[in-house]
C-alpha cells in the first residue's frame, strides 16, 4: 500500500495528545494513566510510531479508528500504570473479540463504536499484537520490548475511515446515592427532583406491572417555605383546596373512611401515643436530646402489609438555636405526591417548632426511592419544559461560605479569604497559583456547591494570569469583563511586537 494512499493528517483523533515518533515505525505504545513525557525523555523516538495515554476504556475506539486509518502499526506496548483497568478493554479486545451489541467479550462495560464495522475490528484483530507490560515503569524495559517487536512496517490492509458516533444516552451517570437538592421553596425543589429522576434515574419494574426511573436516598432540603404563607407554583398539579385537604392527613389524628390509615393518624394516635406531642415534650426538657424520634411503622401488621406507610420516621433536632426536622420515606412518588408531603410535613414542622419556642430550621426529606413512575414521564417532560429552564436558579448561594481573592505582588502569590454565611472571616489561603490553590480548597471540603466551584476556578485563573502579567485584578462581573478586554489588548500589543521584531530580521 503506498503512503500517498494513507490520510495526509494522522493522527486523526486525539493529535494533540500524541507523541509520533517515526511514522514508517510499525510498533505503537499505549502507557495508561503514566504521563507519557516521563517515557518520551528516555525512550528513542525513531524505534516507535506513536506514543499515547490510555485512560478509559473508550480510548480503544481512537485507537481502533487511527491504526485502521494507517494501518501499518503491527504491535502495540502497553505499559505504565493501569488505575482503572483500561488495559483490560484493548486486551481482552484482541483475545476475545466483541459481541452482537459491541461489547467486548470478558470485558462488558467496555465496547466498540457500532461505527466500526465488525469486518474492521476483526482485520485489526488478526493484525495487531499486544505486548501486555501494564505496570512496568522502567523506561529501559519497554525499549527493549519495543526493539524485541520491531518490524517491516509493510500496511496490512487498505486504510479505513469511517463515521464519527452519535452522542446519546437514555440515562446519564451519577452516584448512586445521596442526590442533595437544597431550595428555598418546595415548588423550585419538585422541579429539580424532576429533572434529576428523569436525566439521572435507573428504570426498573414495580410492583404495579409498570416501569419507574428511580434514583436512592435523595436528600431535599427547604430551607425559607413558610407554610402560612406557601410559595405557590403556577407548576404544581394540585389546587390549594386539594393541598388543605390533604394537609390534614398529616396534621390530624381523625381517620378518613377511604384510607386504612394516615401519616396523621399513626404519628399521632399509635396504638394511643401522640408522638407529636412526645416530641415537642423531649425537645422542651432536653434542647439537646436526640432522642426526639416519631415513627409511622406498626411492625406487627406493616411487615406483612401489602400497603406499608411510605413515610416511616421523623425526627426533630436543636441546632443553633433553631429547630430543624428530617422525614424518611422508605419509597416516595415524585411526581404525584412529594410536593403536596413535603409542604404538609413543613407545616407539622412549625407546629413542632412553635411547640417547642424556637424558629423554624431546615426541613430535610430523604427519599430512599424516589420515583417517578412510567405513566407520567410525559406530563414530567412537559412541565420541565415549560418551567425548568427558566424558574430553577442555576447560581446558587454556597452553604459553607464565600471568598475574596487578592493578588499579593510582592509575595508573588494568590490569596482567598474565606468567609462564613454570616461574612465571618474564618481562613486565609496561599498558593503561587491557580492550580495549588484549587488543591488545597478541595482537601479542605470548601466548596459546595458546583456554580460556585465553576466560578472559582474562573476567579482563580484571572487572578493568576494577572499575578504573572501585571494585569489588575477585580473580582467581580465587571471586573472580567475590564480583564478581558485588557487582556485582548495586551495580547494584540504582543503579537504586534513579534511582528516587528520578525520584519527586522
Amino acid at each position: 500500500m503506498p503512503a500517498k494512499d494513507f490520510p495526509k493528517e494522522w493522527p486523526i483523533y486525539f493529535k494533540d495528545n500524541i507523541i509520533v515518533g517515526n511514522l514508517q515505525n510499525s510498533v505503537g505504545i499505549a502507557c495508561l494513566w503514566t504521563p507519557k513525557v516521563m517515557f518520551a525523555r528516555k525512550l528513542n523516538a525513531a524505534s516507535y510510531c506513536v506514543l499515547s495515554q490510555l485512560y478509559s476504556n473508550d480510548g480503544i475506539n481512537p485507537i481502533l479508528r487511527n491504526v485502521l486509518a494507517r494501518p501499518q502499526i503491527h504491535t502495540i506496548v502497553i505499559c505504565g500504570q493501569d488505575k482503572i483497568g483500561s488495559a483490560d478493554a484493548l486486551t481482552k479486545l484482541c483475545v476475545s473479540g466483541i459481541d452482537e451489541k459491541y461489547k467486548i467479550i470478558g470485558k462488558l462495560e467496555a465496547k466498540v463504536d457500532k461505527e466500526i464495522p465488525r469486518e474492521a475490528v476483526e482485520l485489526f484483530r488478526r493484525n495487531v499484537k499486544i505486548v501486555d507490560m501494564r505496570g512496568v515503569l522502567d523506561a529501559a524495559k519497554i525499549q527493549q520490548a519495543v526493539r524485541e517487536h520491531a518490524a517491516p512496517n509493510t500496511p496490512w490492509a487498505a486504510p479505513q475511515l469511517f463515521p464519527e458516533p452519535e452522542l446519546s444516552t437514555e440515562r446519564f451517570p451519577i452516584d448512586p446515592h445521596g442526590v442533595k437538592i437544597r431550595e428555598k421553596y418546595v415548588a423550585q425543589a419538585w422541579l429539580r427532583v424532576l429533572y434529576y429522576i428523569m436525566r439521572f434515574g435507573a428504570e426498573k419494574p414495580t410492583h404495579h406491572g409498570t416501569n419507574q426511573k428511580e434514583l436512592l436516598n435523595m436528600m431535599t432540603i427547604i430551607t425559607d417555605e413558610d407554610p402560612e404563607n406557601i410559595h405557590w407554583a403556577d407548576w404544581f398539579n394540585f389546587t390549594r383546596e386539594h393541598f388543605e385537604g390533604y394537609k390534614l392527613q398529616v396534621m390530624s389524628a381523625e381517620s378518613i373512611p377511604s384510607l386504612e390509615y394516615t401519616y396523621g393518624m399513626r404519628l399521632r394516635n399509635h396504638d394511643g401515643v401522640n408522638q407529636i406531642e412526645t416530641l415537642i415534650a423531649k425537645i422542651r426538657e432536653e434542647y439537646f436530646s436526640r432522642r426526639a424520634v416519631a415513627f409511622t411503622w406498626n411492625v406487627a401488621q406493616d411487615n406483612v402489609s401489602q400497603h406499608p406507610p411510605c413515610l416511616d420516621l421523623v425526627q426533630v433536632i436543636v441546632q443553633d438555636d433553631t429547630l430543624h426536622m428530617t422525614c424518611y420515606f422508605r419509597s416516595n412518588d415524585m411526581f404525584r405526591a412529594w410536593p403536596e408531603n413535603a409542604l404538609a410535613l413543613r407545616t407539622m414542622h412549625k407546629e413542632i417548632a412553635d411547640g417547642v419556642e424556637l424558629p423554624m430550621g431546615e426541613m430535610c426529606i430523604i427519599s430512599h426511592s424516589a420515583h417517578v413512575y412510567e405513566e407520567n414521564y410525559n406530563e414530567v417532560k412537559e412541565l420541565l419544559k415549560n418551567y425548568y429552564a427558566k424558574e430553577v436558579v442555576f447560581c446558587r448561594f454556597d452553604p459553607r461560605g464565600n471568598f475574596t481573592i487578592h493578588v499579593n505582588r510582592e509575595k508573588r502569590q494568590l490569596e482567598m479569604i474565606m468567609m462564613t454565611p454570616k461574612g465571618e472571616k474564618i481562613v486565609k489561603y496561599e498558593a503561587p497559583d491557580a492550580f495549588r490553590m484549587m488543591q488545597k480548597l478541595v482537601a479542605d471540603e470548601a466548596v459546595s456547591e458546583i456554580g460556585h466551584a465553576l466560578d472559582l476556578g474562573e476567579e482563580l485563573m484571572e487572578a493568576e494570569i494577572c499575578l504573572r502579567t501585571g494585569l489588575e485584578y477585580r473580582q467581580d462581573i465587571t471586573g472580567r469583563t475590564q480583564f478581558l478586554k485588557e487582556l485582548d489588548q495586551l495580547l494584540a500589543a504582543r503579537r504586534q511586537e513579534e511582528r516587528i521584531f520578525a520584519r527586522s530580521r
